[in-house]
């Protein structure tokens, strides 16, 4: 009977996920937002149940998953130098105003520093999606915009296993930090290794034509990975990532995406619909203003760490704003980071409902204004000078 009712559950929630997605590509808004606030509305008719958990997990594995496979080995590599510096000035700017912003609240260490994760990490997903759409390919900004976000993507897959060794240990302490570290450092070397000695050997296995044994392989080596990661004490998203990273480098790179791709959208939309509906609505109303006022501080510092980098490697002053307001839009990582690490203690503003309603504002505010960048900068910047 409950299996019965998880299932009608989960049935009416993918309708509903549906129609309001459909709503939200007309009027060209981040799906991420709208899964979120149709999990909101849900939570009042149906529960989470154990199935709806189970999913949600799984597109946290897949997504991150998917972001290990898009990158790649050889890449990271050959672009290492612009990477680090884009990205390690990108970090400087907007981390520690994460950390100040935890401290202001009243949040102790561990909670800063996942606040601190949560707002400094950019949405790949809504800004990807909107230099296509704004056919912003090749504007001189777009390569620094990718290569801050493969540095972020990066970074925040491997802050999130510390956050878990962490928290596991009750308290940041020297001997526990150590440990995280040791253990994500061999992990992440292990499948660099892998993937840079293996290929033709990897190649060799996953060369299959039957495509559902195709499926099966690529997915045990998915759950496996993540399995493996925590079962050493990290997360699960990062056992997934090195997964597609170590599948990157294979020649069926392709076929293994377009074969992913329904599993990830499907467990991905569930994710956001259940960290949706885990939002107590009890906390939403005066949470609102401490949202916004995070959203408007966090924003200042993306678009000046935007425009420092941009005019660092020699960008007009138009070109390196549009890079700073490219970076506004939070999404699918800030979420993963606030719904994966399970926070029990009591704070002033609970960090699910606190991520939530920041989220929300920055995945859709931070759209039109990457969107509308031009217009404003011509408006307020340009016309000011």
């Amino acid at each position: 009977m409950i299996v019965n009712e998880s299932i009608l559950s989960l049935g009416i929630s993918l309708l509903t996920l549906f129609f309001a997605g459909f709503a939200a590509t007309r009027i060209n808004q981040s799906l991420t937002a709208v899964f979120i606030v149709v999990g909101m509305i849900l939570q009042n008719f149906f529960p989470v149940t154990i199935i709806t958990e189970f999913i949600a997990t799984l597109g946290i594995i897949f997504m991150l998953f998917m972001f290990g496979l898009d990158s790649s080995v050889d890449s990271l590599f050959r672009n290492q130098k612009k990477i680090f510096y884009a990205g390690v000035y990108d970090l400087l700017f907007n981390f520690p105003v994460g950390l100040l912003l935890g401290w202001l609240i009243g949040y102790d260490l561990i909670h800063s520093l996942l606040l601190a994760g949560i707002v400094y990490v950019t949405s790949s997903v809504i800004v990807a999606k909107s230099i296509i759409d704004l056919k912003r390919s090749a504007n001189p900004e777009t390569e620094y915009t990718l290569n801050i976000m493969i540095f972020e993507d990066m970074f925040i897959a491997t802050f999130l296993a510390f956050m878990v060794g962490f928290i596991n240990y009750g308290h940041v302490d020297i001997k526990g930090s150590l440990l995280v570290t040791v253990k994500t450092s061999a992990f992440f070397l292990f499948f660099v290794i892998l993937a840079k000695t293996s290929k033709k050997f990897i190649d060799k296995i996953i060369d299959i034509e039957h495509t559902d044994l195709f499926v099966i392989l690529i997915l045990s080596i998915i759950v496996l990975s993540a399995g493996a990661a925590a079962k050493i004490g990290l997360s699960e998203a990062i056992g997934a990532f090195l997964a597609g990273l170590l599948l990157s480098e294979t020649r069926q790179k392709h076929r293994i995406s377009e074969t992913i791709k329904p599993f990830q959208q499907f467990s991905t939309a569930i994710f956001f619909v259940a960290f949706g509906m885990s939002i107590d609505y009890k906390h939403v109303a005066y949470i609102i203003p401490v949202g916004i006022f995070i959203f408007i501080v966090s924003s200042f510092s993306k678009v000046f760490g935007g425009y420092f980098i941009g005019r660092k490697h020699a960008l007009s002053n138009r070109a390196s704003l549009r890079l700073g307001f490219s970076l506004i839009p939070r999404g699918e990582f800030s979420i993963i980071l606030a719904g994966a690490v399970a926070m029990n203690t009591h704070t002033p503003y609970p960090i699910k409902s606190l991520a939530g309603i920041y989220v929300l504002l920055s995945a859709i505010l931070g759209s039109i204004i990457m969107k509308e960048s031009d217009w404003f900068i011509k408006r307020f910047i340009e016309k000011k000078g």
